[in-house]
């Protein structure tokens, strides 16, 4: 079955995103098709994509990506590979999101670890001063797609990428969110560690497929969803989202966290979550 942009475009519009909307959207190209079923598609399909979403949203839209990178310093979490540059720093998180963030028109916030990149109105404003807070700081990016009442996307991937959801944990104030030391490159080509705060290092059960909060979403009825091509895609908005989790952490505070009994990190944290939520130290929404 052949794919091309009008058909993701079409697919898209099934689940309602429209003109003027703000988007992100986590993706799997290898979910969409073969690559020989992408018309026309440079870089086998990753453009087709990109443009759908870029088209569909419109001038008076905005479309978001995540761009992750491997920039943790030497013994923190993660790979460690490389200095942070916006500029030219790939993202870790597939080759759609590497592609996006490097078109001349779009934007990429400036965060060590889990900086965002964005194409269509309001992009300077939606990337400014990532580097300056939290990791998913309330106030910034991470903060600003919910306040825009923007959609979260699943393009061929789920629950397992969802960035939101480590959003929560930190606008929440959870006690297991960690400190870590990123690498940065500096204007004089020298690198630095910098502090990064509230980085979502440890153990997660989200990370699974089938996780208790996928369930808890799933029957939540917030979820669009719709077939292109071979990519289940799926659809919600991301302050119903925010609300659902939100809540649910407050009903229990393993929610997000796995029920291994081998595991050296979650009794830990759930116990700390829990002290936390009767304390009353949860930041109001």
């Amino acid at each position: 079955m052949e794919v091309s942009k009008e058909m993701i475009k079409e697919g898209l519009s099934r689940l309602g995103l429209k003109e003027g909307d703000v988007a992100i959207f986590h993706s799997n190209l290898r979910a969409l098709a073969a690559p020989r079923d992408l018309v026309k598609a440079p870089e086998c399909g990753v453009h087709l994509v990109i443009d759908a979403f870029v088209e569909t949203a419109g001038p008076s839209g905005l479309v978001i990506v995540p761009t992750l990178t491997a920039t943790f310093a030497s013994g923190q979490p993660g790979p460690g590979q490389y200095a942070f540059d916006p500029k030219e720093t790939p993202s870790r998180v597939g080759s759609i999101t590497d592609r996006f963030w490097r078109r001349p028109e779009a934007r990429r916030s400036a965060h060590p670890t889990h900086s965002l990149a964005a194409i269509g109105d309001r992009a300077d404003l939606f990337v400014k001063d990532h580097e300056n807070g939290s990791t998913f700081d309330r106030k910034g990016p991470y903060g600003r797609y919910a306040d825009w009442d923007g959609y979260i996307c699943f393009f061929g991937t789920d629950m397992r990428t969802n960035t939101t959801i480590h959003a929560v944990e930190d606008w929440m104030d959870l006690p297991y969110m960690a400190v870590a030391y990123a690498r940065v490159k500096q204007r004089d080509g020298s690198v630095k560690d910098v502090k990064v705060t509230k980085s979502p290092a440890g153990c997660r059960d989200f990370y699974r497929k089938d996780s208790k909060v996928e369930r808890l979403v799933n029957g939540s009825g917030i979820i669009r969803s719709t077939q292109i091509g071979l990519a289940t895609v799926q659809l919600m908005r991301a302050q119903e989202l925010v609300d659902i989790v939100w809540d649910g952490i407050l009903r229990d505070p393993g929610l997000l966290l796995c029920d291994r009994p081998t595991c050296t990190f979650c009794p830990d944290a759930r116990k700390k979550t829990a002290e936390h939520i009767a304390a009353g130290k949860v930041p109001k929404r």
